[in-house]
C-alpha cells in the first residue's frame, strides 16, 4: 500500500492552483542547523546490529531491503477494488445471458428484455468510465502497480542510495549515502515505541540540494524502538565498514507468496492480544483476528500477483562496478516542468533554523 508515500509526494507536488482549490496551506517543518548538518553515518546507534528485513539482495558491493510504509495494511483496498470491479463485471454479464436468451428464443417478453440489457449496459459503461477516470487514482496503491518499494544501498565507489517508486510517488530518485538521515530516533526523531512504524529515512534539501526532502520507509514494522536503531546500525556498518562481523540476513524473493502478508498482519494482532485490558476481551479477540488475518493475508498475496517487480535502471544496476558510469542523482530537472514548479512552489516548508539565534537559515532553498 503506497498511501503514506503518495501522500507526502502530493504534499511536495501538488500544483499552486489545485492547493488553493483545496483550501490547503504550507505546513512548515523546520529543523535546528545541528539536525541538518550532522553525519548520521558515522555515528554509532546500537551494539547490536540486526538485519531485521525483509531484504532482497546482500553481497560486497550492495545491500537491498523493501521500502513502504504501510504494507501492514496490504489487501484492505485489493478487497474494495475486486468488489469495485465486480459491478460492471456483473452487469456485462447479466446483459450478455439476457441478450443470448432472447437470441436462442428462451425468453418470450423481447420489450423487457431489451429494456434490461440497456439499463445494465449503461451501468457497465458508467461504472467503467468511473474505474478508469477516477478510481484508478486509487487502486493503484495496491494493485496493478509495483509490487514492493525497494531500496538499495551501494557501499562500492558509488557509496548511493537507490529507492525505486512509482511514479506517482515520486519515481526512482538516487541521493549520496552521506546525507541520509533517520527520522525514528536520535537528533531528527524520538523514540517511536508503540507506534507499530516503519524505519523511516529522510535526505533533506540541506544536505541534496534538492528543494524538497525525499523520505522513505524500510523494513518492517515494529513496537520496539531498540528495532529502528538495531537494522539502522546494521545498514550503517555494512555501508562503512563492509559485511565482516555482521550477521547474514535472510533473503526474501520479489515474487508472490502466500505467507508474506501473514508476518506484517500477524504482529499488530498479538500486540492487541497482548495488551487486552481483561481476559474476555482477550478471548472474544482471538476469533475475530483469526477472521481478519484470514482477510488480510489473501488480500495481501492477491495485490502482489496482480502487480510487477520492475528492473532497476541499466545504470542502477551496473553502479560500482569496473569501469561503469555513477548513477546521477536527482535533480530539479529530472521532472516535468510542471512538477518542477509545484517543488519549487512547496521549498518553503523545509526551513533551517539556527537553534542559537532562532532565525531561519539561507541555505539557497527560499
Amino acid at each position: 500500500m503506497y498511501v503514506g508515500e503518495f501522500l507526502l509526494w502530493f504534499g511536495n507536488a501538488m500544483k499552486s492552483e489545485t492547493r488553493k482549490k483545496l483550501k490547503m496551506g504550507y505546513n512548515h517543518a523546520d529543523m535546528t542547523l545541528k539536525e541538518v548538518q550532522k553525519d548520521y553515518t558515522q555515528e554509532s546507534v546500537s551494539d547490536n546490529p540486526r538485519p531485521i528485513g525483509p531484504y532482497y539482495a546482500y553481497n560486497d558491493r550492495y545491500l537491498e531491503i523493501r521500502g513502504g510504509m504501510f504494507e501492514n495494511f496490504r489487501g484492505i483496498l485489493t478487497w474494495i477494488s475486486l468488489l469495485i470491479f465486480m459491478v460492471p463485471f456483473t452487469s456485462y454479464e447479466l446483459g450478455i445471458e439476457i441478450a443470448l436468451n432472447l437470441y436462442f428464443q428462451k425468453d418470450d417478453d423481447i420489450v423487457l428484455g431489451v429494456i434490461f440489457i440497456i439499463i445494465y449496459s449503461i451501468i457497465t459503461l458508467i461504472f467503467i468510465y468511473l474505474i478508469l477516470r477516477y478510481f484508478r487514482y486509487i487502486y493503484r496503491f495496491e494493485l496493478f502497480t509495483i509490487r514492493h518499494i525497494r531500496v538499495r544501498f551501494n557501499r562500492v565507489v558509488t557509496r548511493q542510495v537507490y529507492i525505486q517508486r512509482p511514479k506517482y510517488c515520486g519515481g526512482t530518485v538516487v541521493f549520496k549515502w552521506e546525507h541520509i538521515m533517520p527520522s525514528n530516533f536520535g537528533e531528527t526523531g524520538s523514540d517511536m515505541g508503540g507506534t507499530n512504524m516503519v524505519n523511516l529515512m529522510t535526505f533533506h534539501p540541506y544536505k541534496t540540494g534538492f528543494p524538497i526532502a525525499h523520505s522513505v520507509g524500510i523494513g518492517k514494522n515494529t513496537y520496539n524502538p531498540q528495532d529502528y536503531k538495531d537494522e539502522w546500525e546494521f545498514i550503517r556498518r555494512y555501508m562503512e565498514h563492509g559485511r565482516d562481523n555482521l550477521p547474514k540476513p535472510r533473503l526474501s524473493t520479489h515474487l508472490p507468496m502466500p505467507f508474506h502478508g501473514f508476518s506484517g498482519h500477524v504482529s499488530p494482532m498479538i500486540h492487541a492480544v497482548k495488551n487486552a485490558p481483561t481476559f474476555w476481551m482477550y478471548i472474544l479477540l482471538i476469533p475475530v483476528f483469526l477472521i481478519l488475518l484470514s482477510f488480510y493475508t489473501v488480500g495481501y498475496f492477491i495485490s502482489e500477483c496482480l502487480c510487477w517487480q520492475p528492473r532497476w535502471p541499466k545504470v542502477i544496476r551496473q553502479a560500482g562496478k569496473t569501469g561503469k558510469p555513477v548513477p546521477k542523482e536527482t535533480t530539479l530537472s529530472d521532472y516535468p516542468e510542471t512538477v518542477q514548479q509545484a517543488i519549487l512552489d512547496s521549498r518553503l516548508e523545509w526551513g533551517v533554523r539556527d537553534e542559537k539565534t532562532g532565525k531561519l537559515v539561507d541555505y539557497g532553498n527560499g
